[in-house]
């Protein structure tokens, strides 16, 4: 769907284009050619060489391909270097209040400047151009002879740009845009750069007063309009110019439906940019259709009696110059149609629905509520009233409707599959219309004939229950899953570090696939989570632990773990020593257990001064300080040693030193 803003675009240039009009806009879009935008009456453009003695290439451009800045590929118009475009401007379009505007990509700079509009009909330099700025790859907008105007450098090699030259006739300001940013306003008192009626304005192509000033470009449009454009009819512009610069929507219309369904019913509504009244002539061809009301630019309501493809035509034709433009839809009519066959019998619940589609446009799809859609014809479906919907290539529906009676057949549905503890019994409760059952196998059923047996299998097993109603039968299954007793492994009995985390776990090999299964671990002493297999233990003392996995249906299984705590290791020092030569406590030595090495031991006076220093558990401070008993006192000691396990710990504290 175009955009509102390109349609009001396109209002512009072609409001009123013709000798009767006051506004004009000439419009080129270089699809392969040259010409003015049909159907505007309005002068082609004319590729034409510089004058003077620039080198050529051949000719002055040809048509390409380009990837335009909005992504669309397509073909436009490249000027070769030396090469540039005519306007003829023979009806005044471009005086001293003009819009010219250009989408174009410079793909080669040329020289030290390159001409962008020539209003001298090649005989003066003076015009507007893209300067060079030294030791710049890029390029500057200059107004030659006034000099450069806004930002230096700017523009870019092999970039598109949407540029605007739009001037005030009563103010004599140029308005320079570059995509939808004012550039630059040009106060053009002096009346440099107007046109005159009659005097070709030339864009990319220099003059003859000093030649050479030249550059190549692609060009995918351009404008020429005889009024003056406001930043908002730029922006308008800019934001579609891929639409702007490559679709003609003067004689678009919409037709509605497309594809028609069920009674070839179709509305043409001419939705182009050309007013009512507006100079142009209509003429429509509908491929066969009967007008059931509508003329002139319509709206129309058409109806066709026949299915397929059809075209619909619009030609508009300027009643000034004869120029026309044509465009040409297709629609589809299609009237599918819908029978149902229900295929039942005696023994069937339900029955088989089996849709057939004709007079559409295959393939088909069916569908019972409208949403979901297969390519099979046929349902299974019960008894009941039903809804039947068919759609077509095309995507149209059609919708009947059908009632399936119930046959009296069997119905029959047992009790879903479950779960039981070796022991437990359960019944199979059964649904059905009959009075003959039978149950098989007839392993661990009290009553394989009842409808509603109980059933207590010491191993998981599947029943098949049969019900016969004269010649008809039908059967259902349920599997009863017998969890055996469970056998629970738990971590074995183990010795413990001392106040250390220490990883428990259960589990059971009967209960593998068995969902919900709970742990309850007991006591809860010392554990991270009782309610987990795998709980951690810390400890500072032994602990025997219970553990009971259950599951839903009340299946339960226990084990036991014993953890005992290894004590931790210790050193300590006397409190009181004697060494008086009694032969009782007469040394200082460390008392330990689950120490393997002394790292040191020092013993400290009350000044700090290392009165004794050992590093075995068997020697000890006699109390002597370099053979001279040292006096009584209180002393301070230090240690460190190593345990058993490699751990190093560290001790400190007073001794009392009596004589």
């Amino acid at each position: 769907m175009m955009k509102l803003g390109f349609l009001q675009v396109i209002t512009f240039f072609l409001l009123i284009t013709n000798s009767r009009a006051q506004t004009v806009a000439h419009v080129y879009r270089f699809d392969n050619n040259l010409e003015v935008a049909q159907p505007t009456c309005g002068p082609d453009l004319v590729a034409v060489n510089a004058p003077g003695s620039c080198a050529v290439a051949g000719n002055a451009g040809n048509f390409t391909e380009d990837v335009l800045s909005c992504g669309l590929q397509r073909k436009l118009y490249h000027n070769n270097l030396h090469g540039g475009l005519m306007y003829a401007n023979n009806e005044g379009t471009i005086t001293d209040t003009y819009t010219i505007q250009m989408y174009v990509k410079n793909v080669s700079w040329g020289k030290i400047r390159t001409r962008i509009i020539d209003f001298s009909n090649g005989q003066s330099d003076q015009g507007i151009y893209f300067k060079d700025l030294a030791g710049s790859p890029d390029r500057c907008l200059d107004f030659y002879p006034g000099g450069g105007a806004g930002p230096c450098p700017f523009f870019n090699a092999n970039t598109y740009y949407l540029l605007t030259f739009t001037r005030n006739g009563q103010s004599g300001k140029m308005d320079v845009y570059v995509n939808n940013t004012l550039f630059v306003t040009y106060n053009d008192a002096d009346k440099r750069y107007v046109g005159k009626t009659g005097t070709p304005v030339y864009v990319y192509r220099d003059d003859g007063q000093v030649t050479c000033e030249s550059g190549e470009a692609n060009f995918a449009y351009l404008s020429f309009a005889n009024y003056f454009s406001d930043q908002s009819a730029v922006s308008k512009t800019y934001q579609d110019i891929c639409a702007v610069s490559s679709i003609n929507v003067t004689a678009d219309f919409l037709i509605n439906p497309n594809p028609s369904c069920g009674n070839g019913n179709i509305k043409v509504a001419y939705t182009g940019v050309l007013p009512a009244g507006s100079g142009y002539t209509f003429e429509w061809d509908f491929d066969g259709a009967t007008i059931l009301n509508g003329s002139g630019r319509g709206p129309y309501a058409l109806r066709w009696t026949t299915t397929g493809t059809k075209s619909v035509s619009l030609r508009i034709i300027n009643e000034t110059c004869g120029n026309a433009i044509i465009n040409i839809k297709k629609t589809t009519v299609t009237f599918p149609d819908v029978s149902v066959s229900v295929k039942q019998d005696e023994c069937q619940i339900g029955a088989d629905l089996v849709i057939n589609a004709s007079n559409g446009t295959s393939p088909f799809q069916y569908s019972l509520d409208s949403v979901k859609f297969q390519a099979s014809g046929t349902f299974k479906v019960a008894s009941g009233s039903f809804r039947i919907f068919v759609k077509d290539a095309n995507g149209c529906i059609k919708e009947t409707s059908v009632d399936v009676p119930s046959t009296g057949a069997i119905q029959l549905r047992t009790l879903a599959d479950t779960i039981i503890c070796l022991g437990q019994k359960v019944q199979l409760l059964t649904t059905g219309n009959v009075t003959d059952y039978s149950w098989a196998p007839a392993d661990g059923l009290d009553n394989p004939s009842a409808k509603d047996p109980f059933a207590s299998p010491v191993q998981t097993m599947e029943y098949i229950v049969k019900a016969v109603k004269g010649n008809c039968s039908r059967q259902d299954t349920v599997l009863v899953t017998v969890i055996p007793a469970i056998e629970v492994s738990v971590s074995p009995d183990a010795l413990i570090p001392y106040d250390k985390p220490y990883q428990l776990f259960a589990s059971s090999a009967q209960l593998n696939g068995i969902s919900g299964v709970k742990y309850s671990w007991l006591p809860a002493t010392g554990l991270d989570d009782p309610a987990v297999a795998n709980p951690r233990a810390t400890l500072k003392s032994s602990q025997a632990y219970t553990v009971e996995l259950s599951t839903p249906q009340g299946c339960k299984g226990q084990g036991k773990v014993n953890l005992t705590v290894i004590p931790p290791a210790w050193i300590v020092l006397p409190d009181v020593f004697t060494p008086n030569g009694d032969g009782k406590n007469e040394i200082l030595l460390p008392v330990a257990k689950g120490i393997s090495s002394l790292k040191y031991l020092n013993v400290y006076n009350r000044w700090g001064e290392v009165v004794y220093f050992g590093s075995q558990l068997s020697e000890g401070w006699d109390g002597r300080i370099k053979g001279i008993e040292a006096a009584s006192g209180t002393y301070v000691w230090k240690l460190e040693a190593v345990t058993e396990d490699g751990e190093r710990i560290t001790g400190k504290g007073t001794v009392l030193l009596i004589r």
